[in-house]
């Protein structure tokens, strides 16, 4: 389904939030390296210039709140000035190393978190299938079954992931089924026939799919937390090779901007208001503060990767790109993502991503 151009004012207030927190996040993660390492940072701001007001100075930067009150900055001494005393390019190569990977790494830290609290609030029980939504008019909803039904069996075959059901409902297309699910704590037994040519974006007998949740201590919650970063992670990395394979569709790796991060919060937090748990959010945020850290570290001048390709130069030649060369290099760089970031806007209002409802 794609979602209208409409904003609900709850929904920007989150897409303000979460967006802006997480770059918030990653600034504050490149401005504590830095400190420790002995790096001036100039100023910390908080949201984006025109600057309203110096908050205070912290041993020697400016804390600033900005007019643009979305996501934030940090200004080292010297970023690309090797002259200036205690600046960033001064540095040594260790140190400019860990303050440019501080932004993703608080990055990857905010996404762990955020999948860490997901499963807190409901964990899938993924030996159990649940039914999510029953279409209109399809064979489940004449049968009579409803979302929340949880499937036990197809023709007495036991049901407890996804491939359970496919497989039995496509193995007996235009022929009844016996379909016994548990609902309110009570087994019922209805009997479908699953359709040959189900209708565009329905399945044979048109329902949707998903898991139960149930209840895990805080020690399980950290341990899912972790497998979700790395598969996230994994996925990611892994996305370019699967679209040149043909493994993905192009139209479900597309780049998206700001208007499609707003459009999947305010999907994923409709659907975490009909449950009473904001599981999808959450999720939404490990995924995108996940993908921010990797685009960061993707190895384009202006990019926390494409200066670490400097550094990594610098160590293997054993001297230093001219800053000159560097600055250009960067500035270039900075109009490139700029040009791509209007592109993607433009398109996210254009052609919006499609969700499922």
């Amino acid at each position: 389904m794609q979602l209208s151009s409409g904003f609900g004012v709850n929904d920007v207030l989150l897409f303000l939030v979460v967006a802006g927190g997480l770059i918030l996040g990653h600034e504050l993660g490149h401005f504590l390296i830095a400190r420790w390492r002995g790096v001036q940072i100039e100023e910390f701001g908080i949201g984006f210039p025109p600057r309203v007001a110096t908050l205070f100075y912290w041993r020697g930067t400016r804390i600033s709140l900005n007019l643009i009150l979305f996501g934030g900055f940090v200004r080292p001494a010297g970023e690309d000035d090797p002259t200036v005393p205690n600046g960033l390019s001064a540095s040594s190569k260790t140190t400019r190393t860990l303050v440019l990977l501080g932004g993703p790494a608080t990055n990857i830290l905010l996404g762990f978190l955020a999948f860490t609290a997901a499963f807190r609030f409901a964990a899938p029980d993924l030996s159990r299938v649940l039914i999510t939504e029953v279409a209109g008019a399809s064979p489940a909803a004449e049968a009579g079954l409803l979302p929340g039904d949880i499937v036990l069996s197809v023709d007495d075959q036991p049901v407890t992931v996804f491939e359970d059901m496919q497989n039995a409902i496509l193995s007996r297309l235009d022929t009844p089924v016996t379909i016994t699910v548990e609902r309110d704590g009570q087994t019922v037994t209805v009997q479908v026939v699953p359709r040959s040519n189900p209708p565009e974006g329905q399945g044979a007998i048109g329902v949707f799919l998903g898991y139960p949740t149930k209840p895990v201590s805080l020690p399980q919650a950290v341990g899912l937390g972790g497998q979700a970063l790395a598969y996230q992670i994994i996925e990611t990395i892994r996305l370019p090779a699967r679209l040149l394979h043909g493994q993905v569709a192009p139209e479900q790796a597309r780049f998206s901007g700001l208007k499609g991060m707003y459009d999947m919060l305010a999907w994923a937090s409709g659907i975490d208001q009909s449950t009473g748990r904001p599981f999808l959010t959450l999720q939404l945020v490990g995924v995108i503060s996940v993908g921010l850290a990797i685009a960061n570290l993707l190895p384009i001048p202006a990019l926390d990767g494409g200066r670490l390709m400097f550094v990594a130069y610098e160590a293997v030649f054993r001297r230093r790109v001219s800053p000159r060369y560097e600055g250009l290099a960067h500035a270039i760089g900075f109009a490139l993502l700029l040009a791509i970031m209007v592109y993607v806007t433009i398109q996210d209002f254009v052609n919006p991503i499609a969700l499922p409802r």
